[in-house]
């Protein structure tokens, strides 16, 4: 059965995700995942936690401060620019984590990396992957060709438009008819790319979203044009992140729904034969046509992170803090998930 693991974007948030992972691989380490889909933050975490690699994920989520991440300059001085902070720090980081040696070693695993973008020039959604993946009519789908092209597609995914550069992903692919096209945060048109997952077969899905249900009434005023830009992006976000999720767990409610009344239907006597030919129609194709219910597990913090508006605050104690509580929530969801008499495949 196939197994995917979905990791929202948030930034320094992302050390929650890192909480759930450590918790899951430590207590169950036969529990595997096929697939990795990350957006942003998720972007950074889904090759390594493709290769288990805990340790290090540890390490890059709890020591790192916000001057390792980004260059923050005087926004008077970068309006000419395309971006208010610069990333150099960042891309030292994916080259280090993210090396030749790496990029082949993932190959070698079987595993499979998506990888969230969006492109200015043409507005899509573009997902990244180190292998093969099903089209898709709301998304575009590129494979990677080299480890140069992987490491752009995760620095592009993890940039946030605005406060971070643009990246072009497809610049040392000669040939290449989109070598100028610029590629920001996938986290402007998928939060949470739990449709890649659905769309290439994933059975399980395990989402971890960074953002809390609900969010909290803040008791600071916003004074300055960074601020104010900073706390919008975030919105535009977590409202991106709210939408993402509606679609696929309403896909999932109608195939238990299908699947409850062909139940009742069988119990009454009626054959499978007939059951199917009354959900299939001449004029209509039927979407949920031999598809099954999927088994989704949606883990998200139970209050904000913190870690400032769009995660751009890196502070390795309250990154400490955002992973113990990751690993807290896990290890409640699966409790319940005990008590309700089902258990953690």
């Amino acid at each position: 059965m196939s197994k995917a693991l979905v990791i929202s974007g948030g930034g320094s948030k992302g050390a929650f995700a890192v909480g759930v992972i450590k918790y899951l691989r430590k207590n169950y380490p036969n529990s595997s995942f096929d697939m990795f889909v990350g957006t942003s933050t998720g972007s950074l975490i889904a090759p390594l936690a493709a290769l288990n690699m805990i340790d290090e994920l540890e390490e890059l989520y709890t020591t790192q401060n916000t001057t390792d991440i980004v260059q923050k300059f005087n926004i008077g001085d970068r309006l000419s620019e395309n971006s208010i902070m610069g990333v150099d720090p960042l891309w030292e980081l994916v080259k280090k984590h993210y090396s030749d040696d790496f990029y082949s070693k993932l190959q070698q695993s079987g595993k499979q990396v998506f990888l969230a973008t969006t492109c200015l020039q043409t507005s899509e959604l573009v997902i990244y992957s180190n292998q093969d993946q099903a089209p898709s009519d709301n998304y575009a789908v590129r494979k990677v060709e080299t480890p140069l092209q992987f490491r752009k597609a995760v620095l592009a995914s993890a940039c946030q438009p605005v406060f971070m550069p643009p990246v072009k992903v497809n610049k040392e692919i000669n040939g290449a008819p989109d070598q100028f096209y610029q590629y920001v945060d996938g986290g402007v048109r998928e939060y949470a790319g739990i449709e890649m997952a659905i769309q290439n077969g994933a059975k399980e899905i395990v989402a971890i979203l960074l953002s809390a249900e609900k969010t909290e009434v803040e008791t600071k005023e916003y004074k300055d044009i960074y601020s104010v830009l900073e706390k919008t992006i975030s919105i535009f976000t977590e409202d991106v992140g709210k939408n993402d999720m509606v679609i696929p767990m309403q896909y999932n409610e109608a195939l238990k729904y299908i699947e409850s009344v062909k139940r009742k239907m069988k119990r009454a006597g009626i054959s499978k034969e007939d059951i199917d030919e009354y959900f299939t129609t001449s004029r209509t194709p039927n979407p949920f046509q031999d598809k099954l219910p999927l088994n989704i597990h949606v883990i998200r913090p139970d209050h904000p992170l913190g870690g400032g508006p769009g995660g751009l605050d890196f502070i390795p104690a309250d990154m400490t803090v955002m992973l113990n509580t990751g690993e807290e929530i896990i290890e409640q969801y699966i409790a319940k998930l005990e008590t309700e008499g089902s258990t953690w495949a």
